[in-house]
């Protein structure tokens, strides 16, 4: 591996390591990681990289993850790491760990330091799109959005970007989104590496659910793009 790789590897991970992801009073320095070693960085081809079983495309700025369904009903977030403690109301699991989600995400240009709370209480900053294939011949794609079923409206989630957050190391350099097993999530938790602007389903619990309508099943494979949107490293 190009020596170059390895150092925008550790890179990705300082930059993981210097602020908290919600609110900007809560911004706070973070000592460097510990606990995990940094993830190798493949080159595949001149805009392909490999990061453990993560592909990055930093042509069309996109990562790709596997995962499989989760065997769930009630959901708070979209996707847990492997034997993710919030996998019981995740609609996946991925098989990627949160610091090298986030290092794959950092490879295509999304900066944290971008991550505010709007007056609204909404999320802005750098924004990404996700999207799903379930298999098939051919295989389905659809928006993310889709596997969240809200009963209170009896419609799926609306359509919408989701922000990168990054979550934020601990101070025994073990980073959240790993130590609490958060991927994605639509709660506004300071675990999750990518949230939506908006929050779902808060205040009424087992409202949210998996979508009953469009054929997914327990351990069905899957894989997961998330596609950056709006200029490398700067916020929409």
């Amino acid at each position: 591996m190009p020596r170059s790789l390895g150092l925008l590897a550790i890179v990705a991970l300082a930059l993981a390591s210097v602020t908290s992801v919600q609110d900007v009073s809560a911004v706070r320095q973070q000592p460097p990681q510990t606990a995990s070693t940094p993830p190798a960085v493949e080159r595949l081809g001149k805009d392909l990289f490999r990061i453990g079983k993560t592909r990055v495309n930093t042509a069309t700025r996109e990562v790709t993850v596997a995962g499989t369904v989760n065997p769930v009903t009630t959901l708070e977030f979209l996707a847990n790491p492997p034997r993710g403690m919030k996998a019981y109301e995740s609609a996946l699991t991925l098989d990627v760990d949160g610091v090298t989600f986030n290092t794959a995400l950092v490879l295509v240009g999304l900066e944290r330091t971008h991550t505010r709370m709007l007056p609204n209480r909404q999320l802005d900053g750098d924004r990404v799109e996700l999207w799903v294939e379930l298999p098939g011949s051919p295989p389905k794609r659809m928006r993310a959005e889709r596997l969240i079923f809200d009963r209170a409206t009896n419609a799926e989630a609306p359509e919408s970007t989701w922000v990168y957050t990054g979550s934020m190391f601990l101070e025994n350099g073990r980073y959240l989104a790993d130590s609490d097993g958060v991927l994605i999530g639509f709660v506004h938790t300071r675990s999750a590496v990518i949230d939506r602007p908006e929050t779902l389903g808060v205040g009424r619990y087992g409202s949210v659910v998996l979508n009953p309508n469009i054929g997914l099943q327990p351990g069905m494979a899957i894989s997961l793009t998330v596609k950056a949107v709006g200029d490398a490293g700067g916020a929409q």
